[in-house]
């Protein structure tokens, strides 16, 4: 997922990147950058950029009245230093172990067979957490909000590291120093998002679902239509044997749905294999939710972007925005509508999820059915087919929802 912190950071660290602004604004495709042997995750690219970000020294050059010259800085890194943004300071401290949430984060690391200690600053054991947070709907309400509070403390403590990176490429920036596309890149990726509009939990979802599943129907969804929103949910009928039809944009959100069904508890790893090959290759030990997110909407025909800001899939190296849930957001903020009301969701709309209500989006995923109390999401990283969004909204998370049939498609 991320990418430069992809699902996880992704997640715990950002879950995605995306081009640099200088490289956004060419024409040419995201340079490609060398592989990182296995730490493709959003945590784990911050504990490498913890480990190799150097503050730039540079002597201040002395003018001949005897004063010194401070160094100019380039347009290019002025627009860089426009987009650098901060995590707001956390009286948190490095979390405690909570025995009932490190056990259900136990099961979600046994369960996509990763061996890891109980340690807050190991990586893997961060994306494990997150792993856990995005999978309240199977836990117990003492699990939940154990779960829930702990990846909160965790995301707030990992913060306080995020912010040291962006500060030390701030300093760089000020003195002149040039980054390099991977840095522009982890750059992008590690700022906070600017919110967007949030989607409001109702009543009728909260007083009637509990975001509990409703019972299984086999019956297909309605599919969304380009205009007006309906007030009322777009709810199953009986009998109903939906064709494929597209949106105005060529959006077809059937096949997307579909491609999600197929490969729900499972990785395409054939077509779209970097991720298991950085990882060692793992069939499935990697936070994975924004990769299959983008693989679902390619596939329901969201057109590709290799310039601008990039989104698309390489073996060589995926964009950030492909990848990692924090630059999937800020690539679709400038592409598809935000929705406020669940009732104006479809099938094949796409949700992305913030944990701690600070700016850094941790997981996504694709709508892929639509109840009469609750919206229905299928998932990687916790593997779910069809599981309610609800358990998100009731336990505080902000979650953003995408109008895919609005999606710029040029």
């Amino acid at each position: 997922m991320n990418r430069i912190m992809i699902c996880a950071m992704m997640l715990s660290l950002i879950v995605s990147g995306c081009s640099s602004t200088d490289a956004q604004s060419g024409t040419k495709e995201q340079p490609m950058v060398q592989e990182t042997n296995g730490k493709e995750s959003d945590t784990a690219q911050l504990d490498e950029a913890v480990a190799s970000t150097e503050p730039v020294k540079q002597s201040p050059q002395v003018n001949q009245s005897g004063s010194s010259d401070q160094p100019k800085v380039s347009t290019s890194n002025q627009k860089l230093l426009q987009k650098v943004n901060y995590y707001k300071k956390s009286d948190k401290k490095k979390p405690a172990p909570e025995q009932t949430a490190l056990s259900a984060i136990k099961k979600a690391a046994q369960q996509h067979q990763v061996n890891v200690k109980p340690d807050v600053n190991d990586a893997k054991f961060r994306e494990m957490v997150i792993v856990a947070a995005t999978n309240i709907q199977s836990l117990t309400p003492a699990e939940a909000k154990a779960v829930t509070e702990y990846a909160k403390k965790v995301d707030a403590y990992e913060n306080e590291t995020k912010n040291k990176i962006i500060k030390n490429m701030e300093q760089r920036l000020k003195m002149g120093a040039t980054l390099t596309e991977e840095e522009k890149s982890t750059l992008e990726a590690l700022t906070p998002i600017n919110p967007g509009q949030k989607l409001e939990m109702s009543s009728d979802m909260s007083g009637q679902g509990q975001g509990k599943q409703e019972k299984p129907n086999n019956k297909q969804p309605q599919q969304p239509q380009n205009e007006k929103p309906s007030q009322q949910p777009q709810q199953e009928k009986p009998g109903q044997q939906l064709q494929a039809q597209k949106t105005s944009n060529q959006y077809n959100p059937i096949a997307a749905r579909d491609y999600a069904y197929k490969w729900w508890n499972k990785r395409n790893n054939k077509e779209y294999g970097y991720y298991s090959r950085v990882s060692g290759g793992c069939e499935n030990c990697w936070p994975d939710c924004t990769n299959f997110v983008s693989q679902a909407i390619k596939a329901g025909g969201i057109q590709e972007r290799r310039t601008g800001t990039y989104w698309y899939y390489s073996d060589q190296k995926p964009s950030y925005a492909w990848g990692v849930a924090n630059s999937f957001y800020k690539h679709f903020k400038d592409r598809a509508q935000q929705v406020k009301d669940w009732k104006d969701l479809s099938v094949g709309d796409v949700v992305s999820i913030d944990f701690d209500h600070d700016g850094d989006i941790e997981h996504s995923a694709i709508i892929t059915r639509i109840g009469r109390h609750d919206v229905y999401v299928t998932q990687h990283s916790s593997d779910k087919k069809d599981s309610p969004i609800s358990p998100w909204l009731l336990a505080g998370y902000d979650v953003y929802a995408w109008k895919m049939s609005t999606a710029n498609n040029k």
